[in-house]
């Protein structure tokens, strides 16, 4: 079974970007853009995902917030943050929330690429 890629981003430019880059690196995963928290949880209510890039500020659920909320509910569910702003407060709040990478914008699409690569294999 195809493996199942959500990202999310207020961003629609990023979200889009990143998305072309996994279609064109033809991995056999599906991928799901939403482009806020609260459509990446309604996403996840309707489809299992293997993996979730957020960014982690956005209006309305932040991407910690959306952290926090899914791995409740479905703690097998892998996390990617990724933000412009970063903090080492930031980044130590989303590890200990169950994040397995914390990637700073901007960032080489292609080392993007290669992390999920790695998290979904």
């Amino acid at each position: 079974m195809a493996k199942r890629l959500l990202i999310v981003d207020d961003e629609e430019t990023l979200t889009f970007s990143l998305y072309q880059s996994f279609i064109i690196s033809r991995n056999d995963y599906e991928i799901i853009t939403a482009n806020s928290g609260e459509e990446a949880l309604q996403r996840i209510r309707e489809k299992q995902f293997d993996l979730v890039i957020t960014d982690i500020f956005m209006p309305g659920i932040s991407g910690l917030e959306l952290l926090k909320q899914v791995k409740k509910q479905y703690p097998q569910i892998k996390f990617v943050i990724m933000t412009a702003y970063g903090t080492s407060d930031k980044q130590d709040e989303a590890l200990q929330l169950g994040a397995e990478y914390y990637i700073e914008k901007p960032f080489e699409i292609k080392e993007m690429r290669e992390l999920v690569m790695r998290l979904l294999n």
